[in-house]
C-alpha cells in the first residue's frame, strides 16, 4: 500500500478527505464531483499497481496470539482452515504442532464448576464442553447463557439455532431439569427398517414373476403349436410322395 498508495495511506490525505466530507454534509460540496476527482487519480494508480503486482504473490502476515506451542516453545499463530480459525506453529513443517482457538462461554460447567469452552468438530459443527474435558466429560450442543437457574443455581442454557429460545436447566438433580427430547429440536422421521424395506421389494418381485410366467406359458405353447404344425404337414406330403412312387412302379410291373 505505501508503495503503490502513498497518498492515500499518507494523513494528510485523510484530513482533507473529512474536510471534503464535512462540505458534502453540509450542502458546499456535491458528492458526485467529489468522488470523481478522487477517481481519476486512483484509477491511474490502480492500473500501475495491476501491472507491477502481476504474478507476485503477497503474503498476508500473520497474527500472533498469546500461546505458545507445546513442541517447540515458539509463538503461536493464527490461520484459517476449512472449519475456522486455529492456531498453529509457525515452525511449520519442521513443527506441525496446532490447535484450536479457545473461546470461554458465560456461565459454568453444570457438574463441575468449571469454564465452559466453545469447540468445533472435525465435521464443522459448533458444541460446548468443560475445559476439564473427559476429566468431566459434560459435553453439550445446548448454548450455555449468563443466568442461572432460580431452583438450583446453576447455569441455564439455550437451544442452539435461529430465533429466540427459552433458557432451561441442565442439571438432572434439580426440579426445573428439562430432558433433551422436551428442549425444542424437530425429530428426524424414522426410516422404515430394513428388513420391512426388503420384504416389500421381496413381494413386489414375485408377484411380477407371477404376473409375467402364465404370459410366458401361453408364448410357448403357441409356439410348440407353431412347431408341431409344419411337422405334421411335413410327414403328410411325404406320406404321400412315397404313395404315389409305389402307385407309379405297380402301374409300370403291370404294363
Amino acid at each position: 500500500m505505501k508503495e503503490h498508495f502513498a497518498d492515500i495511506v499518507d494523513l494528510k490525505f485523510t484530513n482533507h478527505m473529512e474536510a471534503e466530507l464535512d462540505e458534502i454534509e453540509n450542502g458546499k460540496a456535491a458528492w458526485r464531483d467529489v468522488l470523481t476527482d478522487f477517481y481519476k487519480d486512483f484509477s491511474g494508480e490502480m492500473s500501475e499497481a495491476e501491472k507491477a503486482l502481476d504474478g507476485v504473490r503477497i503474503k498476508v502476515p500473520d497474527v500472533l496470539s498469546d500461546e505458545y506451542c507445546d513442541v517447540c516453545g515458539r509463538q503461536m499463530v493464527v490461520k484459517k482452515g476449512k472449519f475456522g480459525y486455529f492456531l498453529a506453529c509457525p515452525g511449520f513443517p519442521e513443527c506441525t504442532f496446532t490447535k484450536p482457538i479457545v473461546v470461554e462461554m458465560p456461565g459454568k460447567c453444570p457438574k463441575c464448576g468449571g469454564r465452559i469452552l466453545k469447540r468445533t468438530s472435525k465435521k464443522g459443527y459448533v458444541f460446548y464442553a468443560c475445559e476439564r474435558g473427559t476429566d468431566c466429560g459434560f459435553i453439550t450442543w445446548d448454548v450455555p447463557t449468563k443466568d442461572f437457574c432460580p431452583a438450583c443455581g446453576k447455569t441455564m442454557f439455550k437451544r442452539s439455532g435461529r430465533g429466540h429460545s427459552k433458557g432451561f436447566c441442565e442439571n438432572p438433580e434439580c426440579v426445573n431439569f428439562v430432558p433433551e427430547d422436551q428442549r425444542g429440536y424437530k425429530k428426524k422421521a424414522a426410516a422404515p427398517a430394513e428388513g420391512a424395506e426388503n420384504a416389500d421389494t421381496a413381494a413386489a418381485e414375485t408377484a411380477a414373476e407371477e404376473s409375467v410366467k402364465p404370459a410366458a406359458k401361453k408364448t410357448a405353447a403357441k409356439k410348440t403349436a407353431a412347431a408341431k404344425k409344419p411337422a405334421a404337414a411335413k410327414k403328410t406330403t411325404a406320406a404321400k410322395k412315397t404313395t404315389a412312387k409305389k402307385t407309379t412302379k405297380k402301374d409300370t410291373k403291370e404294363e
